[in-house]
């Protein structure tokens, strides 16, 4: 579904400070977020997944952890439900399905790296940033179970987002610049979670030995989706090791997709119509929150390894793409509600509101709130 605009939104980028989770409400049912909507109605025929719902458990422990609390109420519910199907989608062995219908049943038996991944992040954050004393004491059992399947992931993403969160379990500042919680790990699942990490680290930077050319220091030979979280990997996993070294390699990347993506004062992410294959033509739509959701963190990482204020400065304006600096000069977000269309067209919006795009907006605004200030 497509629009020339929405009268509802707005370009200010000040009025996204509020947060507002009323669209993330509306899309929650008992068994978690459901996975897409029709323009601002949640479609409960798409069902839910691991994928969203450990977003919106990220979400929700970021809120609650910011100083002061983000709709403390709010974050509280819906983080609990997110939690639950976390909990509930692990399997004994420590691996996850990711695709449910409506009620929370289980569709297939494992499911993507990716999802995997992204479990471990939420559940790698929650761990030692969650302020709910309940919430951290089952992450530390999802994780204990998640550590060895996790070294089954081979995907790059996945292993991107694994890193996040198992930096954040070593160390609570390479997340974001939230309060502690109290949480200290037991010596062995500590050590057990810096094995994993060190191997995790080992491959992924193994994958970027491998493909890296002298003008094209990626990952692939292509520039597809979620592009910065490769970069903000590297770059928190030195901010939790002290190693420069990746540091290096996180901030050449992150460069270099910025040279593409960001050279000027307007970001414009690769779009998912074709992407950006080594020596063919970039696609410019369609262009996806996601993809601005994680430009905001990698320069937020960038600016927390160097403490250099033009990286907040890049922050900004890669967030600013949700509220109408893009090529389109369309807002993307509704922050009122707190939703997010699905994507960036030519002179056109997706209005579907759906749980990623929704969540990519929230999770970038509590970012740039929890790096600059209410």
């Amino acid at each position: 579904m497509t629009s020339r605009g929405s009268a509802t939104a707005t370009r200010d980028p000040a009025a996204a400070r509020t947060i507002s989770f009323a669209h993330l409400r509306r899309m929650m049912v008992p068994a978690g977020i459901v996975q897409f909507a029709r323009r601002d109605e949640p479609d409960l025929s798409t069902g839910t997944c691991l994928d969203d719902n450990a977003r919106t458990w990220l979400v929700a422990i970021h809120a609650l952890a910011a100083d002061p609390p983000v709709n403390a109420g709010a974050a509280d519910e819906i983080g609990e439900r997110a939690m639950t199907f976390v909990e509930y989608a692990q399997h004994a062995d420590g691996l996850f399905f990711n695709m449910a219908d409506i009620d929370g049943r289980p569709l297939e038996d494992v499911g993507s790296d990716e999802s995997i991944g992204r479990a471990v992040w939420s559940i790698g954050t929650a761990v030692r940033c969650a302020p709910e004393p309940a919430w951290r004491r089952v992450a530390t059992g999802l994780l204990d179970r998640a550590l060895p399947a996790v070294q089954r992931v081979n995907a790059t993403h996945a292993r991107a987002y694994a890193m996040l969160g198992l930096c954040a379990v070593l160390s609570p500042e390479s997340a974001w610049p939230l309060r502690r919680a109290e949480t200290q790990l037991p010596a062995p699942l500590r050590a057990r979670a810096r094995a994993s990490l060190d191997r995790i680290a080992d491959a992924f930077v193994a994958t970027l030995r491998a493909h890296e050319k002298s003008r094209w220091p990626w990952w692939s030979d292509a520039l597809t989706w979620g592009n910065a979280r490769l970069p903000e990997a590297l770059l928190r996993l030195a901010i939790a090791t002290g190693d420069e070294r990746y540091a290096r390699d996180g901030l050449r990347a992150l460069d270099f997709l910025a040279s593409i993506t960001q050279p000027s004062d307007m970001f414009v992410p690769i779009g998912n119509g074709g992407w950006y294959p080594r020596g063919g033509v970039r696609a410019v739509h369609d262009q996806q929150p996601i993809e601005a959701c994680a430009m905001v963190d990698a320069w937020l990482a960038a600016h927390a390894w160097t403490r250099d204020p033009r990286y907040l400065d890049r922050a900004r304006i890669a967030y600013e793409w949700f509220t109408g600096r893009n090529t389109e000069k369309l807002p993307v977000a509704v922050p009122q509600t707190g939703g997010c269309c699905d994507g960036l067209q030519p002179a056109a919006l997706n209005e579907n509101q759906g749980a990623e795009s929704t969540l990519s907006f929230l999770h970038a605004s509590l970012a740039m709130r929890a790096a600059t200030g209410p």
